[in-house]
């Protein structure tokens, strides 16, 4: 049996997780990319290929002329629309 999530979802499940890790003591540094990573296990755990498609998108982010710092508000913008635009394509 194969189970799809959609990307909303799966952003929920990983912020739901982040914070019941960050409420239960656990101290997280980076939340944005904390998610990113759940949510790519998450993804990756049911059968899906948002592994490869997070390698896609940080190859992209970082094939730009311009540098961008991850954790910055340009690259979260930069990683949600090229994320959107690899999985229209798949």
């Amino acid at each position: 049996m194969s189970v799809r999530l959609k990307e909303e979802r799966v952003e929920s499940l990983s912020l739901a997780i982040a914070k019941a890790l960050a409420d239960s003591g656990v101290q997280i540094v980076d939340r944005g990319s904390a998610v990113r990573r759940i949510a790519a296990r998450i993804g990756a755990s049911l059968g899906g290929d948002s592994g490869a498609l997070d390698r896609a998108v940080r190859s992209r982010i970082a094939s730009l002329q311009r540098t961008v710092p991850e954790g910055g508000r340009e690259w979260e913008v930069l990683y949600r629309k090229y994320t959107e635009e690899l999985s229209r394509r798949r």
